[in-house]
């Protein structure tokens, strides 16, 4: 007869587990696996499917809804401020904003799984302009990009095009050439 486990011994095993896949999940390694951690994807015109409606509050408290950017190419960048690939990617995320924010270009972060005090010190730190909204403990909008990100992937980057539709996205951290690789041919469209 197989032994039972305590019940107690039972949670404490199920919940260091998933402890242990959420921290080393929660920050991508950089390394591919099952949700695609670590890829860059350009997606074709033809196949690319429009991005949900997102809208919140940023952190410094301001209302945003995307619509609001409808014919801008929005780059959106998903970031904690415990995550040291966000916090080594920040700099080219906002040297890159610099360049393109005149030649039709919006950026808008999603600070995840911090509170705002958490993001609003690692905004300030990394001197971020862009508005980041605040995901919040209740994960809302996170939840809404099911299928179109890896919710594990942090940091991770999605390019949307001029139509609202998803155009490219990095579940990694990137730097400045390869996010103006990927904008140029996406800004050029028409």
């Amino acid at each position: 007869m197989p032994r039972r486990m305590n019940p107690l011994r039972r949670y404490t095993a199920v919940a260091s587990v998933a402890a242990l896949a959420f921290t080393l999940a929660a920050c991508g390694s950089g390394k591919k696996n099952a949700d695609n951690l670590g890829s860059i994807s350009a997606i074709p015109a033809k196949d690319r499917k429009p991005f949900p409606e997102l809208s919140g509050t940023t952190l410094d408290g301001t209302k945003l809804d995307l619509s609001a950017y409808k014919g801008k190419v929005v780059v959106m960048n998903l970031w904690a401020s415990w995550c040291d690939a966000c916090q080594a990617e920040s700099r080219y995320l906002e040297s890159t904003y610099e360049a393109y924010k005149d030649k039709g270009v919006q950026f808008v972060g999603i600070d995840a799984r911090d509170n705002a005090g958490q993001g609003q010190a690692f905004v300030k730190d990394q001197q971020i302009t862009y508005p980041s909204l605040v995901d919040g403990d209740d994960g809302s909008l996170l939840t809404k990009l099911v299928g179109i990100t890896s919710l594990a992937a942090l940091p991770s980057t999605l390019i949307i095009d001029k139509n609202g539709d998803l155009a490219w996205r990095a579940l990694r951290g990137i730097d400045s050439s390869e996010l103006s690789a990927a904008l140029a041919p996406v800004v050029a469209e028409s």
